[in-house]
């Protein structure tokens, strides 16, 4: 067995993974859920930056986390990365709530074009068979 996880875009709606010819976003929103089989999982990207467009139609270099609602259950919590060199911390997550970032500007990823990829990568922590994660995220594309 292993652990079943999914993500699903939210916006742009029914986003099939390739980028339109012109243009782009400024946001996107993704749901993460996984169930787990008491295995975990570790620094899997759920946002890979490289597959979006910002609206100048350019590939983001980087991302800044608008919001953030979760629900983690049976996982002592769930810690996301930017992948950077070294990786960098973004948050880590447990029990449920929702935070927005926007009055403080974001939570925005300290990397610079070059240094690795900027995805969103997530590791679950101290999992029990059946823990469970739902996670909505709202991020702003930075070209």
């Amino acid at each position: 067995m292993s652990d079943t996880v999914n993500v699903r875009w939210v916006y742009p709606p029914n986003w099939d993974g390739n980028p339109p010819d012109k243009g782009g976003w400024r946001k996107a929103t993704i749901q993460m859920t996984g169930i787990s089989d008491g295995t975990g999982e570790s620094e899997v990207v759920k946002l890979d930056i490289s597959e979006l467009r910002a609206v100048s139609g350019a590939a983001p270099y980087r991302t800044t986390i608008e919001r953030l609602e979760w629900d983690v259950a049976g996982i002592d919590n769930i810690h996301l990365q930017w992948d950077r060199n070294p990786k960098e911390t973004i948050v880590v997550l447990s029990g449920r709530g929702k935070r927005d970032y926007r009055p403080e500007g974001g939570l925005v990823d300290p990397g610079a074009t070059g240094d690795a990829t900027g995805d969103i990568l997530l590791t679950s922590n101290s999992v029990a068979p059946g823990g469970s994660y739902n996670i909505l995220m709202t991020v702003r594309l930075k070209d």
